[in-house]
C-alpha cells in the first residue's frame, strides 16, 4: 500500500509498536529521538530505497525512534502480517533484516561517538558526507556530487546535535574553503569531503 505524507508528518511514535515495515520511494524521512525538553536528534535520515519499521514483524518489539517525514514524501508500507509470513516462506530474508539492523546501529554508534569526539564542523562535514554517499548522486558537471534536496540548517543541527546559527557559520566556512556551495534545496559537495573517512 503507497502511504503518501506531508513534511512534518508523523508515521511511527517512539515506543509505540511499527504498524508496518515501510520503504521510501520519494522524499526523506528523518529517525528521530526526543531528548531533553523541546529538543530532538535526527539519528537518521532515509531517502529513497531506505527501510524502516521492521521490527513490525517480531511481537512486542517498538519503534526506538519516532518517523517524521522532512519534505513531501512516498513510502510503500508491508503490513507486518505480510512481512511475518514471508520471512517464515523467505527465511533468507531475516538475513538481509539482520544487516540493515547492523547498517543503522553502526550510523547510531556514528552519531554518538561523533557527538562525544567531535567539534561541531567535523560533525557536520561527516554528516554531510554520509548523505552525499547514501542520497546524493555524482555532480556531472564538476567533480563532487549533489545533495539535493538538501536537510534545512535546522534539520542539519539536529543531525550534529548543535543550533541552526552555529551550522550556518560552519557551512559558511566551508563554501569559503571549497568544500561546499549551492543554493536553495541543493547542495554540492567537493569530492574531498565526501571522501572523507567517516
Amino acid at each position: 500500500m503507497r502511504v503518501r505524507k506531508t513534511p512534518a508528518s508523523i508515521l511511527c511514535h517512539d515506543g509505540q509498536p511499527a504498524d508496518g515495515l515501510y520503504i521510501v520511494l520519494r522524499g526523506r524521512i528523518n529517525l528521530v529521538r526526543a531528548v531533553d525538553g523541546n529538543r530532538d536528534l535526527i539519528l537518521s535520515s532515509l531517502g529513497p530505497g531506505e527501510v524502516f519499521g521492521e521490527n513490525c514483524a517480531m511481537p512486542g518489539m517498538v519503534m526506538s525512534t519516532t518517523a517524521v517525514a522532512a519534505v513531501q514524501s512516498e513510502m510503500l508500507r508491508i503490513p507486518g502480517e505480510a512481512l511475518s509470513e514471508h520471512l517464515r516462506r523467505e527465511p533468507e530474508t531475516v538475513v538481509r533484516l539482520m544487516r540493515l539492523q547492523y547498517e543503522k546501529l553502526r550510523e547510531v554508534e556514528a552519531v554518538a561517538s561523533g557527538l562525544a569526539l567531535c567539534d561541531v564542523e567535523q560533525r557536520l562535514r561527516r554528516t554531510l558526507a554520509r548523505l552525499a554517499r547514501r542520497q546524493g548522486r555524482r555532480n556531472p558537471a564538476s567533480a563532487g556530487w549533489i545533495l539535493a534536496p538538501v536537510p534545512t540548517q535546522s534539520e542539519l543541527a539536529r543531525m550534529v546535535g548543535s543550533c541552526r546559527e552555529t551550522v550556518s557559520r560552519t557551512l559558511s566556512a566551508m563554501a569559503r574553503n571549497g568544500l561546499v556551495s549551492g543554493s536553495g534545496r541543493r547542495m554540492i559537495l567537493n569530492d574531498s569531503l565526501v571522501n572523507e573517512t567517516t
